[in-house]
Parts: structure tokens; sequence; C-alpha cells
């Protein structure tokens, strides 16, 4: 393992610092007040400030009473109106399709809660005065989830009927905190991983009832490693992709399946498909390797999981020689869309 001198921008100790942006967040969640009754809950953000939305989908997919929705792009969905609960997702404030959705969101009278650091929208909440979450500033998108996903969390508690409660949030922290000093270790099963995957194609599996978790740990490794990598779930991919990793061989020989488990959110059937799933590949792909989550219940499970993927986005730039925070291609794009 190379030294860190190529992490330029810290993003080691941003990830690091994941279990301290829990609790503040959490309460400030808390702390806003809306107003109306909503029916549906909808989350609009792109890249590191949408994937809160995707999180909260899959963790409160049996314990929230309303539906909850991710919206990524320009326009919002049809039925969003005066009963619908719109969390304006954009860490920088300034993300061109969130301004544009939170702007469709004004005109259809939506119950809107703002959570930004500054920008065009922390403005347009002001003008409209619109509840409105700060986050602190000097982050990339990507390393602020602990302050987006929280204080949604901590919103969704006050007013909807959810299993969560303080005790939970504390024993995350815990069980992050302990993670934390196994991670950091010279040693440990995230940076053996990190070695063998720098030749090769990262292939990640896992239960559909946590994709977004799988989501997150492809996202991370495209930006912080500039590595490509590729997602599936099960039971989906057993209905298709486990055919399509035959040919070509070479190439098929070249990926690295990783099984990301969790025994919270995986059923006797999915654990059974997923032991299968992995015998009949074992002679396709190049290796196989099974990431267990550390929970006790769900939120760890998810978080333990998210924790380990965001230290091997990292440990991998170190392999590489690269600074993990530039995103060169994303500002590119952006610079070329304002010509």
């Amino acid at each position: 393992m190379v030294s860190e001198e190529y992490d330029i921008s810290g993003m080691k100790e941003k990830i690091k610092g994941l279990p301290d942006q829990i609790m503040n967040s959490w309460e400030k969640g808390q702390s806003v007040e809306i107003k109306g009754k909503p029916r549906n809950l909808v989350v609009t953000g792109m890249g590191g400030s949408g994937i809160a939305g995707d999180l909260l989908s899959d963790l409160l997919f049996q314990d929230l009473g309303i539906p909850l929705m991710v919206n990524r792009g320009y326009d919002l969905p049809f039925f969003v109106n005066e009963e619908t609960l719109l969390f304006v997702s954009s860490y920088s404030g300034n993300t061109e399709e969130t301004l544009c959705s939170l702007n469709e969101g004004l005109r259809r009278k939506a119950i809107i809660v703002v959570f930004t650091s500054d920008g065009e929208i922390a403005k347009t909440a002001e003008h409209n005065n619109l509840p409105r979450i700060e986050f602190p500033t000097g982050y990339p998108p990507r390393s602020a989830l602990g302050f987006s996903f929280f204080s949604m969390l901590g919103l969704i508690k006050k007013f909807f009927a959810i299993s969560l409660d303080n005790k939970d949030i504390e024993n995350l922290i815990l069980t992050l905190s302990k993670l934390r000093d196994k991670l950091t270790r010279q040693n440990n099963e995230i940076t053996k991983l990190a070695e063998t995957l720098v030749n090769q194609i990262p292939l990640i599996y896992i239960t559909q009832r946590l994709r977004s978790v799988a989501f997150r740990w492809q996202t991370q490794i495209n930006e912080n490693s500039k590595t490509f990598a590729h997602i599936n779930v099960i039971p989906e991919a057993n209905h298709n992709e486990i055919v399509g990793l035959e040919f070509p061989r070479e190439k098929i020989k070249q990926m690295h399946l990783i099984l990301l488990r969790t025994e919270n959110y995986e059923n006797k059937q999915i654990k059974k498909r997923l032991r299968i799933t992995e015998d009949l590949l074992k002679n396709s792909v190049g290796n196989i390797t099974t990431v267990n989550a550390d929970g006790n219940n769900k939120l760890e499970d998810m978080f333990s999981l998210i924790y380990k993927g965001d230290f091997l986005s990292y440990y991998i730039s170190r392999i590489l020689k690269i600074d993990p925070t530039p995103v060169k291609r994303i500002d590119l794009l952006k610079r070329r869309l304002k010509s």
C-alpha cells in the first residue's frame, strides 16, 4: 500500500468523519416545521446529494406509511402537488437539474424543505420563506452523506410513525466508530480487497432490498477511484445477467464479483439465490469476495456496508496514486453546459 501523499484534499479524513455527521443532522431534521399533511414524499437531487433519497427508500420500504419516490432530473413526476412533501437536496445549491425541479415544485405549491449549503437553491429558499437545513461548507457532495441522510431521516421521524428512535442513532454511531478503528488499520479486509481490484472490474451484487447501497459503492468507486464498476441485484440478475456472464470470456475473467451480504435485508430465498449464484459464476469471473455488514439492525447493516465501500474507494485511489477528490470530467461537463 502506497503513502497518502496523493490525497491532497483530505478525502480520507472526510470519509472517517461520517459518524461525526450523524447526531447533529438527526437533531436538525427534527427541528424543522412543515405546514400541511403530506400524502407522499419525493426526494429530488443528483449524484451525492440524491443518494440519501435512494437509501431512505430502501431503509423505510416496510416502515413508512406514505409512498416515497426519488427524482433524479429536471422534471418532477406528474402527481406532485400541494399534498407532496418535496425534499430538495443539493449540497452546492447550484445543481442545474435540482434548481429546475425546485422551481417546478414552487409552481405546484408542494410542501418543500431544502437541504443545501449555499448557492442559488439557498437564495430561492430564503426568497420563498422555505424551511431549510444548512450544511457545513467545504465538502464534496459525496462526503456529506451523513448531513443529508440523517437530517432527512430526523424530519421524517418527527412527522411520520417510523420505528427508529434516538437510541438507534446512538447505537449506529458506536457501531461506525468501532468499524472506523478496523478500517483505518494498515491491513484489513477492505485494504486487501482494494489491492485485488486495481487490475479488475468490480461487479457488485446485493439483494434488491438494498440496491441503494450497491449504487453508493458504484458511485464512490467511480468518483474517488476514477474506476469503472457495475452493479446488479438479486433476484433480478438471476433472470438475465447470469446468462450474459459468459462471453467475451477473457473480459469476464477480469471481473471481480463482490457479494454484499446483510442478515437484516435477506429472506431465506435471497440467501439461497446468492449461494447458488456464487456457485454458478465461480468458474466464469476472475475472483469472488463476500463483504458482510457489521450491524444489529437494518440501519446499522446499511451504513456499515456504506462505510466499507467508501473506504474501499479511497484505498483503490491510494494504490493508483491519484487524488480521490477532483472530478474533472464532471466539472468540464458543467462548464460546457453553461457555454
